[in-house]
């Protein structure tokens, strides 16, 4: 089959951040990730075959919390319902496939079909992160206001690839496979967020007051 038919082609996956909203799919910088256990419980284990165990600090995230569930959808103007937010780290390929079996074996087939459950297929962001995957089984917490102060959001997810997101994480918790037509390709009122000015809202950098 050919590259594609299984994911969003490469050109629809980042748009520069236009939402007055936070989006599934989103991606900030500087997320904290250092909590999660590492060397402590993986010193006796063999070589990791199929996740990646290896240390990771600060780097860029993945917003997989459900755009839907972050904000009050009975507010006139959208405000946050909770303050939790839960982000998976983006990792370059080439680190993980180095360190972890499944995906050196399997690079071409996530590369084309995306089709291995514990991770997510990038490409590459410019200026940010080469080609890369996002860690479904590495998820953690922060508060909204966290993303906010300093703004962090640096991109938003192509209506396609949050699709492809949304097939991931359902393929990954749920173990169920779900049709991508099964998915709308937009949110409820998505377009009523959109915003007419830059930065689109405080999570966003302003280019403006940049040195």
């Amino acid at each position: 089959m050919d590259e594609g038919a299984h994911r969003p082609p490469d050109d629809e996956y980042w748009l520069e951040p236009w939402a007055r909203v936070l989006f599934s799919g989103d991606v900030f910088e500087a997320i904290p990730f250092g909590d999660q256990p590492t060397t402590l419980v993986t010193a006796d284990e063999p070589e990791p075959a199929k996740h990646y165990l290896g240390e990771v600090s600060f780097g860029y995230g993945l917003l997989i919390s459900p755009t839907c569930d972050m904000y009050d959808q009975l507010a006139e103007e959208p405000r946050p319902a909770h303050p939790y937010r839960i982000l998976v780290p983006v990792l370059p390929l080439a680190q993980v496939a180095e360190a972890t079996d499944a995906i050196e074996r399997n690079v071409g087939l996530l590369r084309s079909r995306d089709s291995l459950h514990a991770y997510m297929y990038l490409p590459a962001l410019e200026g940010h992160f080469e080609e890369s995957v996002a860690c479904l089984f590495r998820p953690s917490l922060v508060s909204d206001g966290f993303l906010a102060d300093p703004p962090r959001r640096v991109q938003q997810m192509h209506p396609e690839a949050r699709r492809q997101l949304k097939i991931k994480l359902a393929a990954y918790w749920s173990r169920v496979s779900v049709a991508r037509d099964q998915f709308p390709l937009h949110e409820r009122d998505e377009e009523s967020v959109r915003s007419q000015s830059i930065p689109a809202i405080v999570y966003d950098f302003d280019p403006e007051t940049a040195a």
